[in-house]
């Protein structure tokens, strides 16, 4: 009876191991199925809280970096805000020429006070979207704007 567990066991964890390997190459549900490219796609909105201090000279950055990473993967710059605002993120957005919009991600936005692409700054406005870390694929990511950077 030990033995049919152990390989029981074995077995499930195999399967894990191959299903968490297909995700971080991005291989699981990673692609827009009418386009076959890699999407990230929804909108992003502001607490009521904040909405606010939105000014017309702030630019609205969608960010994609690797779980971990310091460096973003893709990114989107959205000039004067109306919130909620769409955001659309392709291979087409990525920072680096041959990156591509796979395996795990953070998705996050930030309400960037002086308009530069950087780090964020005292008085930024930032969110995450809830599900980090996530796959490509989607056109549902909702990322709300609910904290200042100090």
């Amino acid at each position: 009876m030990a033995a049919y567990n152990l390989r029981t066991l074995g077995l499930a964890g195999s399967i894990i191991g191959l299903a968490a390997m297909a995700a971080w190459l991005g291989l699981a549900h990673s692609c827009d199925p009418e386009s076959r490219e890699a999407v990230i796609a929804g909108r992003v909105m502001i607490t009521q809280a904040l909405a606010d201090q939105v000014r017309p000279t702030d630019v609205l950055f969608v960010i994609v970096k690797r779980p971990g990473g310091a460096r973003p993967v893709a990114a989107k710059r959205i000039e004067n805000p109306q919130f909620p605002v769409a955001f659309e993120l392709t291979n087409a957005d990525v920072m680096v020429q041959g990156s591509e919009l796979r395996g795990m991600l953070d998705v996050m936005a930030r309400l960037d006070r002086d308009g530069q692409a950087g780090p964020a700054q005292p008085g930024d406005i930032e969110g995450r979207y809830a599900k980090n870390p996530t796959l490509p694929g989607g056109r549902d990511f909702e990322i709300t704007l609910d904290s200042v950077k100090p």
